[in-house]
């Protein structure tokens, strides 16, 4: 893995707040049907799953000194090929369901009755833009979302912490269990972003096993606050808000800061657009791996815009036909692409490897991966 572009703090704010996207819907948080203890529980839970599932890329990434791609491509061969083919479909379609995402919440809670194709155009032509800067652009680029993110996150915390109320928590439920294992799932199977950690490490620097978990510890620890401020401070309304955590912006009041809903509306849509950027510049990388080595250069030039017009088309069509996107989501919480590209393709890749002999021994390459 020598083609570093970013160091591994730079990775940590990316995949933070990549993640994050997650926190301001209610249909990709909301796990449990509520925001009460099994929720809170569900998410350490969640954490170990992630881990265990990436489990086998890691192992074959180590191995080969590759990235999960290039490492498909090194032990299987041509056939190797399905994994950026596949990792490419997922992260389209990821993309595709941020921007309708972003344009709903726009529609729906800061602007009724705008054009919903206006926002889709403007955030995807504004990621094909930023995607041609190249990564070391978008990683800088974080590092300010990131600042501002952390500002919006303290203001609406030290506005609302008045205002939690323990006994809006509902006790656990005779079968909490199950709702805390089944929303672990839910939280496991829409993180999209350790398939962005996986596919970023070959442009990563040293240090990035420790750079995945304290991701992984950040990101529980917010969701924890998150969750636990909508329960206290919401109650009732928190099951039943689409957006919860925008919600929480709106009593929000800080000194001479009446309101923090502004400030979060800006901030959410600079991190949905981190987040289609990222996805958008990783396919072209993925796609580009298809091609024959003398024609990467030449046929990847078109490959952005093309791939911006698909996902243009995606969040379209999510848009006028809502059991699309409701379906988009029902098959990424089945968990079925995290397992394919983080497990079963990588275990694959493994055997493969170790029988056609193509597995470089850790000893034989130095460096830290």
């Amino acid at each position: 893995m020598k083609n570093t572009q970013i160091s591994s703090t730079q990775l940590v704010f990316l995949l933070f707040l990549y993640h994050s996207f997650n926190m301001f819907t209610a249909e990709t948080h909301n796990v449990t049907g509520n925001y009460g203890l099994p929720h809170l529980l569900a998410i350490p839970a969640a954490v170990l799953m992630q881990a265990l599932v990436v489990l086998p890329a890691w192992i074959l990434c180590q191995k080969c000194r590759r990235g999960p791609a290039e490492a498909a491509l090194w032990t299987m061969g041509k056939a190797g090929v399905i994994y950026p083919l596949a990792s490419s479909l997922y992260l389209l379609w990821v993309m595709a369901f941020t921007v309708y995402s972003m344009s709903d919440f726009m529609v729906n809670a800061i602007y009724p009755g705008s054009a919903r194709l206006f926002f889709i155009v403007t955030m995807i032509l504004g990621a094909l833009y930023a995607a041609y800067l190249g990564l070391e652009g978008i990683a800088r680029a974080a590092f300010i979302i990131f600042a501002l993110f952390l500002l919006s996150l303290l203001l609406t915390f030290g506005g609302v912490m008045d205002r939690a109320h323990l006994i809006n928590i509902p006790p656990m439920p005779s079968d909490g269990l199950a709702l805390v294992m089944s929303g672990a799932w839910k939280i496991m199977a829409r993180s999209s972003g350790i398939v962005i950690y996986l596919l970023l490490l070959p442009y990563a620097g040293p240090h990035k096993k420790r750079g995945f978990w304290i991701t992984l510890v950040s990101i529980a620890v917010l969701m924890e606050l998150v969750t636990f401020l909508v329960s206290a401070v919401l109650g009732d309304l928190g099951r039943t808000e689409a957006y919860p955590f925008f919600m929480l912006t709106t009593v929000a009041e800080v000194s001479i800061l009446q309101r923090m809903d502004a400030l979060h509306v800006a901030v959410w849509v600079m991190v949905s657009f981190l987040r289609i950027t990222l996805c958008l510049w990783l396919v072209r990388q993925q796609l580009r791996l298809c091609l024959p080595l003398k024609q990467q250069a030449a046929k990847s030039r078109w490959l952005l815009p093309i791939l911006a017009a698909i996902a243009l088309l995606l969040a379209v069509a999510m848009n006028e036909n809502r059991d699309l996107s409701a379906q988009t989501l029902a098959l990424f919480t089945t968990g079925a692409p995290i397992i394919l590209l983080g497990a079963v393709l990588p275990l694959v890749c493994l055997i493969a490897g170790g029988i056609r002999k193509r597995l470089i021994p850790k000893k034989q390459e130095g460096g830290e991966s």
